[in-house]
């Protein structure tokens, strides 16, 4: 039997995590939200690892790789959009500035927003490398996360484009 003054002290948590999960799936979360539903995950998974619920073989970490994270992005302008496109990232990567680091492989929706030009285009990516605190170099100035835009739907190139705006697609890596 759980102990009454613990369930009391994590139900306020569990409601915080059902309704990030909620968001992860539906409208979408920022990177911030996203590592707290992570902690969420964790801390709730480990208190009931052996209920099978959350934990290492529980039903919400295959529910996970089901079904993306719609992670929203903002960026102040197209310029700071293209600014963080990775040149070494084929087709096309963006560096997303957060204070913590997705691990590597871990896939997304991205729903790119632009805040000055009101336009917003969604599109699956990956992470190929993680910046995490300290470990910076004379090439790296901020952390974060690289994502790799993978394969597109004519709907979502079409977002895509859009929110580029006058990019050559050479210079985001769709052509050689």
């Amino acid at each position: 039997m759980q102990d009454p003054a613990e369930m009391r002290q994590l139900m306020p948590l569990m409601r915080e995590f059902g309704e990030l999960a909620r968001k992860r799936v539906g409208v979408g979360i920022t990177p911030l939200a996203y590592q707290r539903y992570l902690d969420l995950k964790g801390r709730i998974g480990e208190r009931f690892a052996g209920a099978g619920s959350l934990g290492p073989s529980g039903g919400a970490r295959r529910s996970d790789s089901s079904s993306r994270t719609r992670l929203l992005v903002y960026y102040r302008n197209r310029a700071e959009l293209v600014s963080s496109i990775i040149d070494n990232i084929k087709p096309a990567g963006l560096l997303v500035s957060t204070p913590f680091a997705a691990e590597v492989g871990t896939r997304f929706m991205l729903k790119l927003w632009l805040e000055q030009e009101k336009e917003a285009a969604e599109i699956p990516a990956s992470v190929v490398t993680s910046i995490s605190q300290g470990s910076h170099t004379l090439s790296t100035t901020s952390m974060g996360m690289s994502l790799k835009i993978e394969k597109l739907n004519s709907k979502q190139s079409a977002g895509l484009s859009k929110i580029f705006a006058h990019e050559l697609d050479r210079q985001l890596g769709w052509l050689d």
